[in-house]
This record gives C-alpha cells, structure tokens and sequence, in this order.
C-alpha cells in the first residue's frame, strides 16, 4: 500500500492505436511519463518522459490518422521496445491512466509486457471532477476548463503530459480513491426519457446488456442509489450493482 508520507513513484501510459478493440487493432504508439511523488512539499515531480512508435501489421486506417496524426509512413521500420516500457513499470509504485480500461487493456494484450502486482489508477474515475465543478471528464475539455489546451491531441506522449498536469495537483484522493472496491452500476429498465439525465451523470449506454451503465467507488454508492431512486426511478430502484475485480 502506497503511504503517502513515502516518495513514491508514478508512471503514466497511453497508448494510440488502430481501433477500439485489443482483440483486432493494434497499437501504434505508447507514451510514458514518470514522476516523484515528494511527500514533503505535497507535489509531483516529472521525472522522465518519452514516446514510442510500432509499425502494425495492416495499413492504419484513414479515420486513425485524421484522430492522431499518425500514417503508415511516420511508423514504417518502427519496433516497439516493451523492454523500456517494462523497466519503467517495474519501477513504479503506481500506473496512471485516462480511461484505464482502455490502456491496460490494449498494453496487456500486446503481450511483451508484465503487469503482475500492478496498482493501477484512472485519472477519470478516481478524481471525483464532478465534485470540483466540471462537466466533463474528457481529457482535452478538462484541460481547457483548467486553461491551457493539449496542443497535440490523441498524442501519447502529450496526453501524458496533459494528464500529469490535471492530476498533479490531485495525486493523494487519485491514489485514495484507486483503493476502494470499484463498481458498475446498472441503470436496468431506466425509462427512455431518463437517457439525458443519465448521461449528464457519466453513465455510458452498454450496447451489448443494453443498458446504461456506470463506474463508480465504494464510498459513492450511496449517492449513486439515491440519484437513481430520486431522478430515475422516481421510487425503489430496479438498478444492479456489480463489483469489479482489480487488476
């Protein structure tokens, strides 16, 4: 458990890639950015920062470039180096990033990294923004709403650099918040006419359960039970609660 009295070390990930699923696209870039936690004067420290480019095995995609920037000629000849990526994890005490699902989940089906005993923290789900008076959790609003602008978006290495800077400030409830029980709250049988009020809560529409559906901490359960039986429900909630499993 991280004490955070400690210094300690904290690395950032994000990757870029071919699509939305790790089971058929691939990535094409990570970035990587390491910092100090100083308990002494309560701040982060960049350390050291860096990104790496994998030429995939098909064509990157048209709509992937138009996102990123990155075509088949800035990638042609590149190899990933996982060594370099792997000694900075193991360095670490703690592994960051914006939308953690994603990342890890790409990073852990690449298959030439390690994450066994990880800590992983989402600077998403484990700063409560909301709280701090901020509509939106996307990484580039978050910027502009803290007034400075990621000049490359859907770059890695400056996604990196975007989310160390949002989340610099917020380290100690980031870490706090990332070891609690985690869940996923269904909003099932949720009334058509509800789906607005549910997404201006951060719930996301799962097309597979069909049904909305959030992430949240053990110590905003309650909270979350009340919204729904209060703006949702109008009554008892029908809603399900399902505890995610860390790692």
């Amino acid at each position: 458990m991280l004490n955070l009295d400690e210094r300690k070390i904290g690395t950032i990930l994000d990757v870029e890639t071919t699509g939305i699923d790790p089971k058929s696209a691939e990535i094409i870039e990570v970035g990587l950015l390491q910092f100090v936690w100083e308990p002494e004067k309560k701040t982060c420290r960049l350390l050291e920062s860096f990104s790496l480019l994998r030429q995939p095995s098909h064509s990157i995609p048209s709509e992937i470039t138009k996102i990123t920037g990155i075509d088949d000629a800035l990638v042609v000849g590149k190899k990933m180096d996982w060594q370099k990526v792997q000694t900075h994890i193991d360095g670490s005490d703690i592994l960051i990033a914006h939308n953690v699902d994603f990342d890890r989940n790409f990073l852990t089906a690449s298959g030439g990294l390690d994450f066994e005993d990880c800590h992983w923290a989402c600077s998403i789900a484990h700063i409560d923004w909301k709280a701090k008076g901020f509509g939106s959790r996307a990484l580039n609003y978050l910027a502009a709403d803290h007034g400075f602008v990621n000049p490359f978006a859907h770059r890695a290495l400056f996604d990196c650099a975007t989310t160390f800077r949002l989340v610099s400030d917020h380290f100690p409830e980031l870490y706090k918040r990332s070891l609690e029980k985690e869940f996923w709250v269904h909003a099932t049988g949720a009334a058509f006419e509800k789906k607005d009020l549910l997404k201006n809560n951060h719930y996301r529409w799962d097309r597979d359960r069909r049904v909305w559906k959030k992430r949240t901490v053990e110590s905003e359960l309650l909270g979350e039970r009340k919204f729904l039986e209060d703006q949702i429900y109008g009554g008892p909630s029908a809603h399900l609660e399902e505890e995610i499993a860390k790692g």
